[in-house]
């Protein structure tokens, strides 16, 4: 018996209240290429997995092997699901994610961990990062300084959108 597989996708923020020293580093980065308008940043990290797993194992996974309770929160997205887009061009999400052809080490490493974990051993994980910038910036203007700051083009696919906050 086969067991149907789906995407899903585990995002793992640090609290609103702590310092996002990644965030920080990024906003800095896009500033100094130019993006002059970006308020804020925060970083959040993005797992996609695609596994037989269900609700409860995929919520068991992210609280016992990928998110620290004290300082970080998370939530499970169906794959394909993304937040509502907002008109107005003052909340951004990036996300950079590594190519389909290149290794992804910490989505081996996360797979094997699962696995360990004595669950079914996902058919991939593939690590990634969300930006959600604050600012009045144009898209084309971001595009241009996630790719020279943020992604690599060779080794990373990078996506940018408006967001909900």
């Amino acid at each position: 018996m086969s067991v149907k597989t789906a995407a899903w996708t585990i995002e793992v923020k640090l609290k609103a209240d702590l310092a996002d020293a990644e965030g920080q580093s990024a906003l800095s980065l896009l500033q100094g290429l130019g993006v002059l308008t970006t308020r804020a940043c925060r970083a959040t990290r993005l797992y996609e997995l695609r596994c037989g797993l269900n609700a409860a194992q995929l919520q068991q996974v992210a609280r016992e092997l990928l998110c620290d309770p004290i300082t970080q929160d998370f939530r499970v997205v169906p794959g394909g699901a993304r937040p509502p887009v907002l008109n107005g061009m003052t909340h951004w999400r990036v996300e950079v994610w590594p190519k389909g052809s290149v290794a992804d080490p910490a989505g081996e490493t996360v797979r094997s961990a699962i696995a360990e974990m004595g669950l079914p051993q996902p058919e991939r994980v593939r690590v990634g990062t969300a930006y959600l910038i604050s600012g009045r910036c144009g898209r084309g203007q971001l595009e241009k300084a996630v790719v020279r700051g943020l992604a690599n083009p060779v080794v990373h696919d990078a996506a940018v959108t408006e967001s909900h906050p």
